[in-house]
């Protein structure tokens, strides 16, 4: 049984929180692997996930800085409740990405999940 899902959202990969926490923790020290917060600075500033890079899909330079980034490696999106993440998902398609997962919900959905952030 896949842990992933497809939206109804332009074929974009989802995962539950618990189960992206799992996947997070298990490739905590992969330099293959990121986390990518995708809200404003100052939402990231007030709570994110430990070790997350932030890319704020609604800036200027967004598509800019995802020409920079490394297409081969596996990105975890997320946002605040979801949208941002599934936008910022297509983007990264639309940019070469192919390892890419929306965390489902976002960063609220994960913290009813009781699952940590750094404050």
């Amino acid at each position: 049984m896949s842990i992933l899902k497809r939206s109804s959202k332009k074929g974009i990969e989802e995962m539950e929180p618990k189960e992206a926490f799992k996947e997070i923790e298990k490739h905590h020290n992969d330099p293959g692997f990121i986390v990518l917060d995708v809200r404003t600075p100052p939402e990231y500033q007030q709570e994110h996930l430990e070790n997350a890079k932030l890319l704020d899909v609604k800036s200027s330079g967004f598509e800019e800085e995802l020409e920079k980034m490394d297409k081969d490696k596996k990105y975890f999106v997320y946002c605040k409740a979801g949208v941002r993440g599934c936008n910022a998902v297509e983007k990264m398609h639309e940019h070469g990405f192919k390892n890419v997962t929306n965390i489902k919900g976002g960063i609220d959905k994960w913290k009813t999940k009781r699952l940590p952030v750094n404050e």
